[in-house]
């Protein structure tokens, strides 16, 4: 099991964008790097969340960007704290209350994956049917499966793949977004008459792969406490790669 080289370049481009990474100082040598808040054209933006502060923990490194308001504070109280433990809660504890005089807070913590080069490929052994953006779109009033579209206006759903039941229903689906330059979200969602059947490692592979033959580099999110998720990603291919914070406003 192992995560390529090639897509370990590729993240880190990503991470760049999300992180203003180009002006960012390192306050630990090789492991913390502080940037100031910016806004760039292809980095990933969670809905809903904002880029007063963002911290990405990835193989042993951290990115932060933080607003001018907190940059220098977030240097002194960040400085000697190591990567590899930068979510434990005392830490997390200190940057809400940071957060908190400024009118934001914490929004989440994610864990996220990249796929495993080792992973063997499969092939379509369950009667699917792929969709693409418009077909997505056509689909919004009548959604049932938010976890694999969200219809989000910062990360557009592009493509889907959807497990055929006997009579032509959808037992569950896979989706694809556009977070950012570099790229693509998985979602995943099935029906829950239909769970246990292994469809949800299924359609996550299936999905992977086709975007893995586009070119583009796949993702998978999950929170830290949600275990049948984080099961589907290892099954479907995945590997843990890296985890991130995310703050709002309050009351947003």
């Amino acid at each position: 099991m192992k995560i390529a080289n090639e897509t370990i370049e590729i993240i880190e481009k990503q991470f760049a964008l999300d992180c203003n990474l180009e002006e960012a100082k390192e306050i630990q040598p090789g492991k913390m790097y502080l940037a100031k808040s910016k806004p760039l054209p292809g980095a990933r933006m969670v809905h809903k969340t904002d880029i007063f502060f963002r911290a990405i923990l990835f193989m042993g490194k951290a990115y932060l960007m933080a607003d001018e308001s907190i940059y220098d504070g977030c240097e002194e109280i960040f400085k000697d704290v190591s990567p590899d433990w930068f979510c434990k809660f005392p830490n997390l504890r200190i940057l809400d209350t940071v957060l908190k005089e400024f009118g934001y807070e914490i929004a989440d913590t994610h864990i996220y994956y990249l796929p495993d080069m080792d992973a063997p490929k499969i092939e379509e052994i369950h009667p699917v049917v792929w969709y693409d953006e418009k077909e997505i779109a056509a689909m919004k009033e009548e959604n049932p499966f938010h976890n694999a579209f969200c219809y989000s206006p910062t990360q557009p759903d592009i493509i889907g793949v959807g497990a055929i039941s006997d009579d032509g229903s959808i037992k569950g689906m896979a989706g694809a977004s556009l977070d950012g330059m570099y790229v693509r979200q998985i979602g995943i969602d099935v029906k829950e008459e239909y769970r246990g059947e292994g469809l949800a490692t299924y359609l996550t592979t299936l999905m992977k792969q086709k975007l893995l033959e586009k070119g583009t580099l796949p993702f998978y999110g999950t929170s830290e406490s949600h275990s049948l998720s984080r099961s589907v990603a290892i099954k479907a291919g995945f590997l843990p790669a890296w985890c991130e914070i995310y703050v709002k406003k309050r009351g947003e």
